[in-house]
């Protein structure tokens, strides 16, 4: 028999890990004088000892190797905790190279502007969003998913082709913009995105179907907007990302002393070059 002590050390455990194991019973002592409390292990509990330690060194959760040591499938255990770790690791670095991303993007010079500018008439296409906006993917026809930049740009190409079919004349500068969907309440708040394209003229009623549940007619009145101009430079965002220029559009607002009196922002992306583009986000000033 064994002390706790000459099994911790034949075993390579703390005398803490031990009693530790024994009140959570992954591995309980061969006897407890009723007398002492003193644990005493067998010679036949080592390797089981030696064996949880192994695991454990390895961080697999004390529940799983005991377990394991218990059921004698440990190597299966560890193989299985090791594919495991290893996409943890490929998650975690992903996550790593994201931030270095982000941080480059951020330390990128952003331009802030004011801008005054005439009525805009535009149409929209609205995009419904879920409540999870940690989903991943896109349905432009119902929603139920978080919209990717290729959704945004397929609903863009459908909303282009919509209006030349309708003779509206689509003008330069087209957006995206988030709202709370028609009926929202502060239990039950819904988003939606909106892919905004300025037209020469508002729609007249009869015409193409604009202004069902898929789409919106609007007009922006004249206005000075606040513009946070960003050149990517070959940057790469990740997708998801706060935009520095949202960032900074704040700042600059924050350092006005101004308050969002209109909670729409808007952003649109000039140029076509994956490489080179300029993001600009802005809003109406009161």
């Amino acid at each position: 028999m064994l002390t706790i002590g000459e099994f911790a050390k034949t075993t390579g455990t703390s005398v803490k890990a031990l009693r530790h194991y024994d009140e959570t019973k992954a591995l309980v002592p061969f006897e407890v004088d009723a007398a002492t409390g003193y644990r005493r292990y067998a010679e036949s509990q080592v390797r089981d000892g030696a064996l949880l330690q192994t695991l454990r060194a390895a961080g697999v959760p004390l529940p799983t190797a005991a377990k394991a040591v218990r059921d004698g499938d440990t190597a299966e255990v560890l193989v299985r905790h090791r594919a495991e770790v290893l996409q943890q690791r490929d998650a975690e670095d992903a996550a790593m190279t994201a931030a270095d991303a982000v941080l480059t993007a951020f330390a990128r010079p952003v331009v802030v502007e004011e801008r005054h500018l005439g009525a805009t008439p535009f149409v929209a296409l609205v995009i419904p969003l879920p409540a999870d906006l940690g989903a991943a993917g896109a349905d432009l026809g119902g929603g139920g998913a978080v919209p990717t930049d290729e959704d945004a740009n397929r609903g863009f190409v459908e909303l282009h082709r919509r209006i030349v079919e309708a003779g509206l004349e689509p003008g330069p500068g087209f957006w995206t913009t988030f709202r709370e969907a028609p009926g929202s309440t502060a239990r039950a708040s819904v988003l939606q995105m909106l892919l905004c394209w300025p037209v020469a003229r508002i729609p007249e009623p009869g015409g193409a179907s604009w202004g069902d549940e898929r789409t919106l007619v609007g007009e922006l009145p004249p206005r000075t907007e606040l513009v946070a101009v960003w050149r990517s430079d070959g940057a790469d965002l990740p997708e998801g990302s706060v935009h520095p220029a949202v960032v900074a559009l704040f700042d600059a607002l924050a350092e006005r002393g101004m308050a969002l009196t209109s909670p729409e922002v808007r952003q649109r992306v000039v140029g076509e070059d994956a490489s080179d583009f300029v993001v600009e986000v802005s809003v109406t000033l009161p």
